[in-house]
C-alpha cells in the first residue's frame, strides 16, 4: 500500500501543473534530509522545509532517495566530517556552537553528520537544477505518453476519485 502511495504521489508530480521550481526546491531540500542521519537534525530540516513554499511530496521522495544513497556514502561523508571537523581555525566555533543550548542536540560534532551535511548544502543548487531540468523536459516530451499509460490512467482516477470525496465530505 505505501508504495502506491509513493507512485500516485510521484504521478500527482509529474503530471499536474505544479510549478516546477516549488518540486524542484522541494526535493533539494529533502536531499539533505535524506542525507543527514541524526534524527534532531532531520526534525530540525523538516520544520525548514515546511516554512518555506515547496512541494512536500517532492521533498518526500528526495528524502527516501537519498537515504538509501547515503548508507553507501557514508565512509566518504565521515572521512570529510572528519577533516572540517579538525581545521584548528574553526575550533572556537565549534567550542561556541557546542555551548549554546540547543545545538548540541544536532550531533554536528559527529563526523558523519558534519560530512552528510556538508555534502547536502552542497548539493542543494545542483539536486536543484537537475531536479528542474528533468521535470521541464518530462512534461514538455513524455507527458502526453505516460498519460496514456493504464496504470497512470488507474492512479489518475483513483486521485481524481480521492479528490471528489474530500469536496462532498
Amino acid at each position: 500500500m505505501f508504495f502506491l502511495k509513493l507512485l500516485k504521489q510521484i504521478i500527482v508530480i509529474f503530471q499536474t501543473d505544479i510549478s516546477p521550481n516549488q518540486v524542484a526546491w522541494g526535493f533539494a531540500l529533502g536531499a539533505i534530509l535524506g542525507l543527514v542521519p541524526n534524527m534532531f537534525m532531520k526534525l530540525v530540516l523538516f520544520i525548514v522545509i515546511m516554512m518555506f513554499r515547496v512541494n512536500i511530496s517532492a521533498a518526500f521522495l528526495a528524502w527516501a532517495v537519498y537515504e538509501i544513497l547515503s548508507f553507501a556514502l557514508d565512509p566518504l561523508f565521515d572521512s570529510l566530517g572528519y577533516y572540517i571537523l579538525n581545521i584548528n581555525s574553526l575550533n572556537g566555533f565549534y567550542t561556541y556552537l557546542y555551548n549554546l543550548p540547543v545545538v548540541p542536540f544536532t550531533k554536528f560534532n559527529n563526523t558523519v553528520v558534519m560530512g552528510s551535511l556538508v555534502v547536502g548544502i552542497i548539493l542543494i543548487i545542483p539536486n536543484m537544477i537537475i531536479a528542474k531540468k528533468l521535470l521541464v523536459y518530462y512534461r514538455t516530451h513524455l507527458r502526453e505518453k505516460v498519460s496514456k499509460w493504464k496504470i497512470v490512467k488507474i492512479l489518475s482516477a483513483a486521485i481524481l476519485s480521492a479528490n471528489v470525496v474530500k469536496i462532498v465530505k
